[in-house]
């Protein structure tokens, strides 16, 4: 239920993009050419490629599972604040849940070295967990600490009381949230 989309060209670097943007993208298919959809890169831009990673919650997401390789996107953007350049201090929290952990994982590269980043993410399920593998990879890249909270809410609350044992120096960190309602406006 969730796909990955590498988009590809010249001199993507002169859009200014940055992980934590996201952008309008509209893929020119018979179905959805008129279409514009917002989605955020789930990976720090490079000169020749922009990635999304979208989850299958309607028509239009859904569609992106079928791509074929080749096919021409406009993209609107860079659109955002939501940058690494906007936390003030080395310590950083990411909070994410679900599919939200995109742009977290993005911005996960973008951080100054010696940065102290610690991730929370939070899913209900096992299998609502996405890129997993590439967070661990760069969790230790980075000397980062990512907390899986899987599980019920009760279980793993995200209560001022819980955050703190989590993540001892909260209350120095910058923190980041992102995903759905539930988790966002706890």
């Amino acid at each position: 239920g969730v796909v990955s989309v590498h988009i590809r060209g010249r001199r993507l670097d002169k859009m200014g993009a940055r992980g934590g943007h996201f952008f309008g993208w509209r893929f020119l298919t018979k179905n959805y050419w008129w279409q514009s959809h917002p989605y955020s890169l789930s990976a720090a831009p490079h000169p020749k490629l922009l990635r999304i990673t979208v989850k299958d919650l309607g028509d239009h997401s859904h569609s992106l599972a079928d791509l074929k390789p080749g096919t021409r996107v406009l993209a609107e953007g860079p659109y955002g604040i939501f940058t690494a350049d906007r936390a003030a201090g080395k310590h950083v929290l990411l909070v994410g849940g679900g599919v939200g952990i995109t742009p977290l994982r993005a911005l996960m590269e973008e951080f100054p070295k010696g940065s102290s980043i610690d991730v929370i993410y939070r899913a209900s399920h096992e299998d609502e967990v996405v890129l997993q593998k590439e967070l661990n990879f760069l969790a230790e890249q980075l000397n980062a600490r990512i907390h899986y909270m899987i599980g019920p809410r009760a279980q793993y609350p995200l209560t001022p009381t819980h955050m703190a044992s989590v993540v001892p120096h909260i209350a120095l960190c910058d923190v980041f949230v992102c995903g759905p309602a539930a988790l966002v406006h706890r």
